[in-house]
């Protein structure tokens, strides 16, 4: 398994649970980044929960961040990086309205976001890789 997504599942089953999905995301990628897991930390926790007001999905925002911090900023990558998450969410990228498609489909919140951290993290790394 990719080490970010192993790395973002420890983060996410911790108890208690402490780290949003902006923040999960930004940690995976701290030691990458040349940045501590504190300033990780503090970089991602106003971007979980769509910038804690049901905007654009946490995880997609800190993806953005990454891919930028990588150095891969042009606007065709990050325009597929989003087309890509959103052509897999039936054209939603708010964290709200992923959150709500999601129970009307009978699932449950936690699952939901881990899923979306390990998307997230998977479509970076892809990315990444692509861009070498």
């Amino acid at each position: 398994m990719n080490k970010h997504v192993e790395k973002a599942k420890e983060l996410r089953n911790a108890t208690p649970m402490v780290h949003n999905c902006a923040q999960t995301i930004m940690e995976v990628y701290a030691d990458d980044l040349g940045i501590n897991k504190e300033l990780a930390n503090h970089l991602g926790c106003n971007f979980g929960g769509g910038m804690k007001c049901g905007s654009v999905c946490g995880a997609i925002t800190s993806g953005l961040m990454i891919l930028g911090a990588k150095g891969i900023d042009s606007p065709a990558k990050v325009n597929q990086f989003i087309k890509t998450i959103s052509n897999n969410h039936h054209g939603l990228i708010n964290c709200a309205d992923l959150l709500k498609e999601n129970a009307k489909n009978g699932g449950q919140k936690k699952p939901h976001c881990d899923g979306m951290i390990q998307e997230v993290i998977e479509l970076i790394d892809q990315m990444e890789k692509e861009n070498d």
